[in-house]
């Protein structure tokens, strides 16, 4: 179905004893109406996106967040889209005949017409045409509130497991008669044996394991750079691990909670942020989900180079490069205050776990998301999305 010029889109709301069964769109065409002669054509609609079926015209009401201008090998212009409803996500193809005749698209509510077809085995919902839809419209027909993509940011505070000590005087001694252990540590090792006992136990919390997580904070907020106009989200704060009056939780107990908290995150929509969350926060939460037995599929593959869904802040600061930099240089850099203070560091978070201070680590937790989030938003703001 191509699009219709001077076409106006309506749809009609049947329902039996009370109950929707299904909608019809009509399509008028305004021109003919004064020569008595309508165009309608009849369509089904509002079907859920899981059950769209291939090569039938219809019409739906989404939510789109996403819009890339592409071209084709040949030139040919078009819109990759990604639109979500209350049914489920789905990829939508507006060739450029079609965006010559619409307005301009852009993420928020639309009723759209097309049919469901597959390019490169690909599943895509190629768009004939598109009108704004108001909120109440849509709440009219998916009888809930928009969907509106969420940017969760998060940050992991780790431990070091207290067995894990018992390894650590074997591997040093195995390491330093095989002749495997670095130079420094050759040296800091015959000095004070002890000493460099510690210090590798500490290292521990680094390795899911060695370690295992104690806290897990998470800010959930709108994506910058996306308007919703008259759509509203607010935003939310949510530590796992520590509760608010600083008592420890268990540590399965605390992934199950976040991995249910976490249920409804749709990688083609939402976005995951954190500083160098694809190289340890991320596999650290599900290495530990393994280490429990817990079942749980991870939210993203690590194994993309560019990873869908995910917004790495020590990432896009290398412009997309696998570099390190820490998150209170770039703070700095950006004139954005630390999470750090002369009492709580990164560094402290074990002093301050045997000293019973996890009121401390909480809100340390909970800064580290706080300063990630303005980083993230204003790389947004200057590099775009």
């Amino acid at each position: 179905m191509g699009p219709l010029s001077g076409v106006t889109l309506t749809f009609e709301f049947h329902t039996i004893c009370s109950k929707p069964i299904f909608f019809i769109g009509r399509l008028t065409n305004d021109s003919c109406l004064g020569a008595g002669i309508a165009l309608t054509q009849n369509m089904r609609g509002n079907i859920p996106i899981p059950e769209i079926p291939h090569g039938e015209d219809l019409w739906l009401m989404v939510l789109i967040t996403s819009v890339r201008e592409r071209r084709t090998q040949q030139g040919r212009v078009f819109c990759d889209a990604v639109a979500r409803n209350t049914t489920g996500t789905l990829s939508l193809k507006i060739w450029g005949e079609t965006l010559e005749v619409g307005k301009e698209i852009k993420p928020g509510l639309w009723g759209i017409t097309g049919r469901l077809e597959t390019f490169q085995d690909r599943s895509q919902f190629v768009v004939a045409e598109y009108r704004p839809i108001t909120a109440e419209q849509y709440r009219e027909h998916q009888f809930a509130d928009p969907l509106l993509p969420k940017a969760y940011t998060f940050d992991i505070e780790t431990l070091t497991l207290p067995d894990f000590r018992e390894r650590i005087g074997p591997q040093l001694e195995r390491l330093m008669r095989l002749g495997n252990m670095r130079l420094e540590q050759q040296q800091r090792y015959l000095e004070d044996i002890a000493a460099e006992e510690e210090r590798c136990y500490q290292l521990g919390s680094l390795s899911a394991a060695s370690g295992r997580i104690l806290s897990i904070a998470v800010h959930v907020g709108p994506i910058p750079g996306l308007d919703f106009g008259e759509l509203e989200q607010r935003s939310s704060e949510q530590v796992f691990g520590i509760d608010n009056d600083g008592n420890e939780q268990d540590e399965k107990k605390a992934l199950q909670e976040f991995l249910e908290f976490m249920r409804t995150f749709d990688p083609d929509t939402d976005e995951l942020v954190g500083h160098n969350i694809i190289g340890f926060d991320l596999p650290f939460i599900f290495q530990r989900c393994l280490v429990h037995c817990i079942s749980a599929r991870p939210f993203v593959n690590l194994g993309d180079y560019n990873v869908r869904g995910v917004f790495d802040t020590m990432r896009h600061w290398w412009l997309g490069d696998r570099r390190r930099v820490s998150l209170d240089d770039i703070a700095w850099a950006l004139g954005i205050e630390s999470s750090k203070t002369a009492e709580v560091e990164g560094s402290k978070v074990f002093d301050l776990y045997e000293a019973g201070r996890l009121d401390l680590i909480r809100e340390y937790n909970l800064n580290d998301v706080r300063v990630t989030r303005k980083v993230y938003e204003r790389m947004v703001s200057c590099f775009g999305r």
